[in-house]
């Protein structure tokens, strides 16, 4: 297999995009559907040839540009996060008054950028998908041009965005000074030894963490997460919930992979991390109790779940990181669905006072909607469960119990606001007249998926395990990759 083959994937998104603006200019339509199951076509082909790239380790573009199976793995977490989005997309953007045909094409671009941001060890590089992503994104929350809060979350997007780029910038330039690279391992051989530009070393990496902190909505880099999720479109919040996250932890993935055993010393860093983790997770779930519009609810616990997931970092688990970042693509894409699935023409029902009594009069909905917060909250048997179950024991095998204690609490006080929807769902009268568009098979298909997904990855786990464990265990040592 030649180096091209393994670029086919980006290629194909990439040339679909394209395609598809060029479409909505030239073929224009008043349903846009065909637009979107083009992107789907698109997104099964680039599937197919990423599952061929499995062990073939290919690089291109003098190994700016890798393929290993970490690639190949988040890869899969991307395609079927934006598939699963394009699928719910299809008749929300008639029904929101948004029927634009530059919709798929910029989520296809914003895949492109995680794309390029997964496959590389070069920090310009993974700057520049995370421009790609960061542009598509910024214009994918104000496409709902006549709804005043899309373009408030799009302006806060860009401003808090600009400021967290400039510090990733400043901290790749420190790095840059203290290694004399930008590939991260020549950086991660620096601090093997005792060197005078030590601090400039750590004070990049910190940068580091903190620039990739706004995109995975760390506390107190948070402050975009709930106006962007509120004023964005549905399932574009959906996207914001999976994918910057996500690879925001592939990135991590790999610094601290080679990091944490190289390092002379890590302990600033350490407890920093420590910190970030535990307010992530305090703060996040704390200030949810308040929440009574679903979005921003479904917002801060998007933020507390990354506070669970950077323990993963601190105890080295990445296999239960990658666990946890697949059942958390269908449970949050689950419940942004069924969000969506109560709605109609022009108006949705995203007020906590909107669920009142919805259980009874809408049962499928209400049901999956319950599995899918039970989820969030980490019951059994639910994928949840395990995936915080899988975190939290290897933490505590790294002597992480205090921060395992933080993480449990702070996981019983979100019990609360998940299980709140519920009884609203099932135990208060209803006070409003909830009308919906039942006429919806795609998005019924993603409420189905998504709740498969949960459920069979909280019940039989172990082939995703086996996979994802065999790419972890396939990653490169620094003098692999930096002899």
């Amino acid at each position: 297999m030649t180096a091209f083959q393994a670029l086919l994937p980006l290629i194909i998104i990439v040339a679909t995009a394209l395609i598809v603006i060029l479409l909505e200019v030239l073929w224009r339509r008043p349903n846009r559907n065909y637009l979107g199951y083009l992107s789907l076509a698109a997104l099964i082909v680039c599937g197919v040839f990423n599952s061929r790239l499995w062990n073939q380790k290919l690089s291109a573009f003098q190994g700016y540009l890798i393929t290993d199976n970490l690639t190949v793995v988040f890869s899969f977490i991307f395609l079927i996060a934006t598939a699963l989005v394009v699928l719910i997309s299809l008749k929300y953007i008639q029904f929101q008054d948004m029927n634009y045909g530059e919709y798929y094409g910029l989520l296809l671009f914003a895949l492109s950028g995680l794309l390029i941001m997964v496959s590389s060890y070069d920090l310009i590089v993974i700057f520049l998908g995370l421009e790609v992503l960061s542009t598509s994104s910024y214009a994918l929350a104000g496409i709902k041009t006549k709804d005043q809060k899309s373009s408030e979350a799009a302006a806060k997007y860009f401003l808090l965005g600009s400021f967290a780029s400039a510090l990733l910038i400043l901290g790749i330039a420190f790095l840059y000074g203290f290694g004399r690279t930008t590939q991260i391992p020549g950086i991660i051989l620096g601090f093997q030894r005792e060197s005078s530009a030590l601090s400039l070393g750590l004070v990049g990496l910190g940068l580091l963490v903190v620039g990739f902190g706004f995109k995975i909505a760390l506390v107190p880099f948070h402050m975009w997460t709930p106006d962007v999720y509120e004023g964005s479109p549905t399932p574009i919040a959906a996207f914001f919930s999976i994918g910057p996250k996500a690879v925001g932890f592939a990135v991590l993935i790999r610094v601290f992979h080679l990091f944490w055993p190289a390092a002379f010393n890590r302990t600033t860093l350490f407890w920093s991390i420590w910190v970030l983790a535990a307010a992530t997770m305090v703060v996040a779930n704390l200030v949810a109790l308040r929440q009574t519009n679903i979005k921003r609810l479904l917002a801060y616990s998007s933020i507390a779940h990354a506070g669970y997931l950077l323990v993963a970092i601190l105890a080295e688990d990445y296999s239960s990181l990658l666990f946890y970042l697949s059942v958390y693509l269908f449970m949050n894409i689950g419940a942004f669905s069924a969000v969506i699935a109560l709605s109609r023409e022009s108006h949705e029902y995203l007020e906590l006072d909107d669920f009142r009594g919805i259980g009874f009069r809408f049962p499928w909905i209400g049901a999956m909607m319950t599995i899918f917060l039970v989820s969030l909250a980490g019951f059994p048997p639910t994928g949840g469960f395990l995936a915080k179950f899988y975190v939290f024991s290897s933490a505590v095998d790294k002597g992480l119990t205090p921060l395992v204690i933080i993480a449990v609490l702070a996981s019983l006080v979100s019990v609360y606001y998940y299980l709140r929807v519920v009884v609203y769902m099932y135990m208060k009268e209803p006070t409003t007249s909830v009308i919906i568009n039942a006429d919806n098979p795609p998005l019924y298909l993603v409420l189905f998926l998504c709740l498969y997904g949960v459920l069979q990855l909280g019940l039989f786990p172990g082939n995703i395990l086996v996979w994802i464990k065999q790419a972890i265990s396939s990653l490169p040592t620094i003098m692999s990759l930096w002899p």
